[in-house]
């Protein structure tokens, strides 16, 4: 029977505030287990809709899984800033374990920018990731509200998930990033690109093209009739993941 160990909460300073993380540390004995850092993608949490959960569990099988919140910021060169601190905190804490990151969403665009720059980082997992944000915030904001940010105004949002305002910086700052670019350049370390058939938000065509740019070696998992978020198939991508862990780190 897997021994079940509790989840740690803890948090760590960051480079704009406080940046809360929940570890589920792996039921294997060996120290140098390795770590899967999980980020989560616009507007979202750690907590995923139960679904980062459900998959940080089932992949506390054989790693030290941590899972953290952004600081509040939607901005892609934030985020990416604050990956890098966690990223750093999982090295001192778990020195000489072999560290995966998994992005959902925009969350896989600061992973794929952080893994990118540290050679150290061993695997990577693009979750419904976007390989073009402006197209992919034409889609999800509307025209209205991406012009709106394009002509230097502010946007409110309020809806199910809360209140924000995005400044026009959202939209400047993602130019500072060419994602197909890094695709193109990343090679000789595993790849896995998970997308829904039916993705609303991020169309399947992008995650197909994300995985043809990449090098070697790499896998896409196409989980049929998921929409963006997983909403009635997260189990089925949590095991897929979890399967090609098992693939790469074992």
């Amino acid at each position: 029977m897997i021994e079940l160990k509790k989840d740690e909460e803890t948090s760590i300073k960051g480079p704009y505030g406080e940046i809360d993380l929940v570890i589920t540390p792996c039921t294997a004995k060996e120290n140098t287990q390795p770590v899967l850092i999980m980020a989560h993608g616009f507007r979202g949490s750690m907590e995923g809709g139960g679904r980062a959960k459900n998959l940080a569990d089932l992949a506390g099988e054989i790693a030290h899984v941590v899972r953290f919140n952004f600081n509040g910021s939607q901005i892609l060169s934030k985020q990416i800033a604050e990956l890098e601190k966690v990223v750093t905190y999982v090295k001192k804490r778990y020195e000489g374990s072999r560290i995966v990151l998994l992005g959902r969403s925009m969350g896989g665009c600061a992973s794929l920018v952080a893994a990118s720059r540290d050679i150290e980082i061993k695997g990577l997992v693009l979750w419904a990731t976007p390989n073009d944000l402006h197209l992919t915030f034409l889609n999800s904001l509307g025209k209205a509200g991406y012009l709106k940010l394009k002509n230097g105004e502010n946007l409110y949002l309020n809806d199910e998930r809360g209140e924000l305002i995005l400044t026009p910086e959202f939209l400047h700052d993602i130019n500072k990033y060419d994602l197909i670019e890094l695709l193109r350049n990343w090679k000789k370390r595993p790849l896995l690109v998970i997308h829904g058939e039916k993705d609303e938000t991020v169309p399947l065509a992008q995650g197909q093209q994300s995985y043809f740019l990449a090098g070697l070696p790499k896998r896409l998992v196409v989980i049929p009739n998921a929409d963006h978020s997983f909403t009635n198939h997260g189990h089925k991508a949590a095991e897929e993941v979890f399967s090609w862990l098992q693939h790469i780190l074992i």
